[in-house]
């Protein structure tokens, strides 16, 4: 798939602004905050470096900062990499046996939900009909939710003992049933927008919009069918503070959130 870097850059990036959030939502100590603050560093890293990757050759994204006034493309690489060096500024800072700065944590969040909006906007503002919908940012900033807060609650299971881990679970357990009862009602109204629009005179290499719309009915319903359930073992599972439930749920949630993705960058 020539779409996977964007793949993996999209929702790596979107998780380590969730998991971002999550923390600056948190009050634990060092101790507690350590990990996700690595972790959302690896992630947002590993994530920038995939999207390089897509250029075709690295050293063209210095080319991508032109026309930060007028590129979208041009602002969300402002906005990554700021996002990413607060937050390293911030876990170094921790490192250093120093006291999480929840002011950075909060600057970093602001940052990267402003690089988030900025890469739904790359999207929406394209000439391809299926991602001119408000459904883009839905799916974008769920993902930022959804990945975010099953990297937290894997690395907070272990302490879900404690008043302030248990809340934290519960806020993720609401939140992710939130975004997809979201998603999903906006999922009619996206299926009739398309049908309604007058895409037979635009056409995206391979296949027109619409007919690669249809050809992944199956996979469409598999998806969300995969994302419901998922939401529903996640969300028993983190309420209760019960790993198993965690376990299968964020499985069925990534499963479902890389089934999305793969089908948003195919769908064009």
């Amino acid at each position: 798939m020539h779409e996977l870097p964007l793949l993996i850059f999209t929702l790596l990036v979107q998780g380590s602004v969730g998991l971002t959030l999550f923390m600056a939502l948190s009050s634990g100590n060092r101790n507690c905050l350590l990990p996700p603050m690595l972790i959302a560093c690896i992630m947002g890293g590993l994530g920038l470096v995939a999207s390089t990757l897509h250029l075709g050759y690295p050293l063209n994204a210095f080319y991508a900062l032109r026309h930060m006034e007028s590129s979208w493309l041009s602002r969300e690489i402002v906005f990554a990499s700021i996002y990413l060096a607060i937050l390293g500024i911030a876990t170094l800072l921790v490192l250093l046996k120093k006291q999480p700065s929840r002011v950075l944590l909060v600057i970093a969040t602001v940052f990267g939900l402003i690089d988030v909006f900025c890469m739904s906007a790359i999207y929406y503002h394209s000439s391809v009909v299926t991602w001119q919908h408000f459904n883009t940012w839905l799916m974008f900033f769920g993902a930022s939710g959804i990945v975010g807060a099953i990297v937290m609650s894997w690395l907070m299971a272990n302490r879900s003992d404690t008043p302030e881990m248990t809340k934290l679970l519960r806020t993720a357990a609401v939140l992710v049933v939130a975004i997809t009862v979201v998603r999903l009602l906006a999922q009619p109204e996206y299926i009739s927008y398309l049908s309604l629009s007058d895409m037979n005179n635009i056409v995206t290499l391979p296949h027109q919009s619409l007919e690669a719309f249809r050809q992944f009915s199956h996979l469409r319903i598999l998806a969300w069918s995969v994302s419901v359930i998922g939401t529903l073992l996640f969300a028993i599972g983190a309420w209760r503070s019960r790993r198993g439930g965690i376990l299968f749920g964020s499985l069925a949630l990534v499963t479902a959130e890389v089934l999305l993705r793969f089908m948003f960058f195919s769908i064009h």
